[in-house]
C-alpha cells in the first residue's frame, strides 16, 4: 500500500511522505503484529500482514482549500481529500488520520475485515482501524 500526492501543499507532501515511510517500516510492522495478536490468531495475523506488504494498492491524496469547511479529511471516489485550511495541529496527528482513512480504504477493496479478520461488528472494525492509525504515529517517535 502507499500514498500517492501530486500536489503543491508542503505540509501534505511531507505528510504523506511519512506516512509511506511509517507503512515501510520494519517497526511498525512488529508493533502491528504485536496489536494484531492480542485479538486474533498467528494464522489470521500472518494473512493480514502478508496482504498488506505484498500489496501494491496506491491510494491518492489530494489537497484542497476550504476555509469554511469544519470537515478536514474525507474519502471519496479518487481517493482521500485533506481540507488543507485546517491543518493546524502538528503532523503526527494527521499521520494518524491519513493511515486509519488508508488502511479504511485498504480494507474496502480487498475487504480483509471480513475476510481475513473475520469482524463483523462495525464497532470492532472501526476501533482495530484507529488501533492501527495510532500504532502508525507512535511509530513515527522511534
Amino acid at each position: 500500500m502507499k500514498l500517492i500526492y501530486t500536489g503543491a501543499h508542503l505540509k501534505v507532501y511531507n505528510m504523506v511522505s511519512r506516512s509511506n515511510q511509517i507503512i515501510n517500516s520494519a517497526h511498525f510492522y512488529e508493533d502491528l503484529k504485536g496489536f494484531l495478536d492480542q485479538h486474533y490468531n498467528e494464522n489470521v495475523v500472518a494473512e493480514f500482514l502478508k496482504r498488506l506488504k505484498n500489496s501494491n494498492f496506491e491510494i491518492k491524496v489530494s489537497s484542497h482549500w476550504k476555509p469554511f469547511s469544519k470537515r478536514f479529511i474525507y474519502i471519496d471516489k479518487s481517493g482521500i481529500s485533506i481540507n488543507s485550511a485546517l491543518l493546524h495541529r502538528p503532523s503526527k496527528f494527521y499521520i494518524a488520520l491519513f493511515l486509519e482513512k488508508a488502511f479504511l480504504i485498504f480494507d474496502q477493496k480487498y475487504d480483509i475485515s471480513n475476510k481475513t479478520l473475520m469482524i463483523k461488528n462495525f464497532e470492532e472494525k472501526e476501533d482495530v482501524l484507529q488501533g492501527i492509525g495510532y500504532l502508525a504515529a507512535t511509530v513515527g517517535d522511534r
